[in-house]
């Protein structure tokens, strides 16, 4: 249809606006936001975030669904403090890989706390969730020695094709990513073999539990006390190296901003390292629900999808 038909005629006002919306929030949130936390010292960033946050600007829309399932799982008490914990979450998560660009390991000694249980010196693969702010697991490893390749999901250019600023944004934090770890990011989609070659070749793997997809290797573990299906494929690509897992929690300080990380090391055994990876999110959902990136995914996690034995890992990365 040319521009120039009234049928097109008759739907560019209404349309322009909308663009119009739709360029200011990127700006906002792929501009303005991690110049923020790049620029400025991180107590009056983190100052400024919070009153953004609490004023109820940025990502409004994936917050407000956020609110209203966590609601329907009774875990929102106090529906105001909620929505600006959950929108200050996704805010320091978004704009963390803007502050590693521009901070070093001295920025990392303030403002990360490490807790949990040691970590091997080899080959590791080290599950986390869409949980808190977790970039700064990667950096962390790093710093241990660690070249850590991330399982991600690939950016999908003709989904945000009406979105060109944040499809750039997407695509500079990948490689931001890759920095980070010190390894090639890993896309899923025929990734076992590569996954296995990158243990093989000394670095560590690291993912985030993501919604199983059809023909995703799955298994049932109870979480909220509902059963609900996590992917187990990437555990047993581990087990089947013989490297060890290591599960870990982000949060982040309501108080300061502080960036904290627990890690656990798990069972070598595919289905007992799930249930404790399932244990630990319960915890975690429990103590701060506001903090879980993937609260509009519930109702997904509960269907059952048609397993494969051996199929991809059903593990991905960040969004």
């Amino acid at each position: 249809m040319s521009w120039k038909t009234p049928g097109a005629g008759a739907h560019a006002p209404a349309q322009e606006p909308g663009r119009r919306l739709a360029w200011r929030r990127q700006i906002a949130e792929c501009v303005l936001l991690p110049a923020i936390g790049a620029a400025l010292p991180w107590p009056v960033a983190w100052r400024v975030l919070r009153t953004l946050a609490a004023r109820g600007r940025f990502f409004d829309d994936e917050t407000t669904r956020a609110e209203r399932i966590c609601d329907a799982q009774r875990f929102v008490h106090d529906r105001s403090s909620w929505l600006q914990r959950h929108r200050l979450t996704r805010i320091v998560d978004h704009i963390d890989a803007a502050i590693s660009a521009t901070r070093g390991d001295r920025w990392m000694a303030r403002h990360l706390v490490v807790e949990g249980d040691p970590l091997p010196a080899g080959p590791c693969v080290f599950i986390g969730f869409h949980y808190g702010t977790g970039f700064w697991s990667l950096r962390h490893l790093r710093r241990l020695g660690h070249r850590v390749s991330f399982l991600s999901a690939p950016i999908d250019a003709e989904q945000w094709r009406a979105e060109p600023l944040r499809l750039a944004f997407m695509r500079w934090r990948q490689r931001r990513v890759a920095d980070a770890g010190g390894a090639p990011v890993i896309y899923v989609g025929g990734s076992s073999d590569r996954i296995r070659a990158a243990l093989r070749g000394g670095a560590s793997v690291l993912a985030l539990i993501d919604v199983p997809e059809p023909g995703t290797s799955t298994a049932t573990v109870r979480l909220l006390e509902q059963d609900v299906q996590f992917p187990d494929g990437i555990l047993r690509i581990a087990a089947a190296e013989r490297v060890p897992l290591a599960g870990y929690i982000a949060s982040l300080d309501a108080r300061d901003g502080t960036r904290h990380l627990r890690f656990t090391r798990l069972p070598d055994e595919p289905a007992q390292a799930l249930q404790a990876l399932a244990a630990m999110l319960d915890a975690a959902l429990r103590r701060d629900p506001a903090a879980w990136h993937f609260w509009s995914e519930w109702p997904r996690f509960a269907t059952r999808v048609p397993s494969a034995a051996a199929g991809e890992s059903g593990i991905a990365g960040l969004r």
